[in-house]
């Protein structure tokens, strides 16, 4: 959906308000109180009511969505959704105030944030399978130095890997052969599928053995280099295959996770510029959320209210 276009549907409030509503009845609701699914809309108070004569529970429009203790109104809620979506890097938080005209910066940060989280409770439903590429990426993030209390001196600033300026995210990207007819046509024998991206406190081969094991199918074959921590990941998947990258051009071997890493890497400086460590995990969920519904076209927007409202938020 244009920017036009999305104008033309949702020209005010009410429109917005009125097809939420509409996204809301045909998922379905739920009581609160007693569970029940059968509801009507009451409407002299602008609520849901349950059908169950014990219970008679109200529920809100925004209630057990995403949008739930919000002030903010729905034509907010929608055209963010919209420009996070449509756009194919995204918005910083900055621009869409200023979009918007809100006076308030928090407001508007919080519900961006809100929105990458119900990404990342959709892309958590699935795994990845098949054949899946596996490699670590390291991003900048912002670092305030701690002084000690009991040294008076402030903390020195590691270097290289281990820099408390620097993430570990676990990257896997599964893919699929190009039959050879094609290859031309791709200009490669691989193609990429969906993505995954998790922040980890540590490189330990338990810790990522516990991601692979939440984001990968255990009947995949993974891919990655030789880093020991690699070595009990036949554990959690069906085989896993090694390459000793001294020997091996790592744009043979594991060329998707490395453009998903530049990517994002390059998205997240021109866009945001300096990111918190605690947030970094929600710009990644929406990298990934938009790159793994990149073929979606127009349905991407409505997707993403669909899994607004089919989250429970309470």
């Amino acid at each position: 959906m244009k920017l036009i276009e999305f104008i033309t549907k949702f020209p005010d409030e009410t429109s917005c308000k009125s097809f939420f509503k509409q996204v809301r009845e045909r998922e379905g609701i739920t009581c609160k109180k007693c569970g029940s699914k059968e509801h009507y809309w009451l409407q002299s108070k602008g609520m849901y009511q349950c059908k169950n004569n014990s219970c008679r529970f109200r529920t809100s429009l925004k209630s057990g969505t995403v949008m739930e203790n919000t002030k903010l109104p729905f034509q907010y809620w929608l055209l963010s959704m919209h420009l996070m979506t449509a756009t194919k890097k995204t918005i910083s938080s900055l621009e869409l105030q200023r979009q918007l005209g809100h006076k308030y910066y928090e407001p508007i940060w919080a519900m961006m944030h809100k929105i990458r989280r119900v990404m990342s409770k959709r892309d958590e439903v699935y795994k990845l399978d098949m054949a899946v590429e596996l490699d670590e990426g390291f991003f900048s993030i912002a670092h305030t130095l701690e002084l000690d209390e009991f040294t008076g001196k402030i903390e020195k600033l590691k270097r290289g890997k281990g820099s408390q300026k620097k993430a570990k995210v676990l990257v896997m990207a599964s893919f699929e052969r190009v039959p050879e007819k094609d290859q031309k046509k791709y200009k490669q024998n691989t193609k990429v599928k969906y993505i995954k991206m998790k922040v980890i406190e540590d490189l330990a081969a338990s810790t990522i053995n516990r991601e692979v094991s939440k984001s990968i199918y255990p009947g995949a074959e993974t891919i990655t280099d030789d880093y020991k921590s690699y070595n009990k990941l036949s554990e959690v998947v069906r085989k896993n295959t090694a390459y000793n990258m001294a020997y091996t051009k790592v744009e043979k071997v594991l060329p998707w996770v490395h453009k998903a890493i530049a990517n994002s890497k390059n998205l997240l400086k021109a866009i945001h510029h300096c990111i918190w460590g605690d947030y970094l995990q929600n710009y990644l969920d929406e990298f990934c959320y938009k790159f793994n519904r990149r073929y979606f076209g127009t349905n991407v927007f409505e997707r993403t209210i669909i899994a607004a409202v089919s989250n429970n938020w309470y």
